[in-house]
């Protein structure tokens, strides 16, 4: 009798544990909700589900002369820019390219360009950017 009711138990806590995960995914399955899918929610699946992106991103054109870029390195630049705007909830593309006389940074928002910027300078114009892109 006791052993009978031990087992109770245990399938009493297991369905407890495993019940919300197989309802939430019985109904994504329903309603193809990524939000309501267990684990496995993604900002790509997010996207997609609500409408997709209309291809608008922030898009930061480095021309880049590795002689004059102060103490930076590509890599270096790149993840400085890029942790930057992670801070401020937005996604960076980065396109390094050959420059002329000095490394500078240019910021394209859809049909908007800000910009250029001096490596040492190329804060300032994060801001503008993310709000160019909030905007769109």
């Amino acid at each position: 009798m006791s052993q009978r009711r031990s087992l109770g138990y245990l399938f009493l806590i297991i369905f407890v544990v495993v019940a919300p995960t197989v309802a939430s995914l019985g109904w994504y399955q329903l309603s193809k909700n990524p939000s309501l899918r267990p684990l496995g929610i993604t900002k790509q699946a997010l996207t997609a589900y609500n409408g997709g992106s209309d291809g608008i991103e922030i898009v930061a054109l480095v021309d880049w002369v590795p002689t004059d870029a102060g103490n930076y390195s590509q890599a270096r630049l790149s993840r400085a820019l890029t942790e930057s705007f992670a801070a401020k909830g937005v996604e960076l593309r980065i396109e390094f390219r050959p420059g002329q006389s000095t490394t500078r940074v240019t910021y394209r928002v859809g049909k908007t360009v800000l910009g250029p910027y001096s490596t040492a300078r190329a804060a300032e114009g994060i801001a503008a950017a993310v709000e160019a892109y909030n905007m769109y």
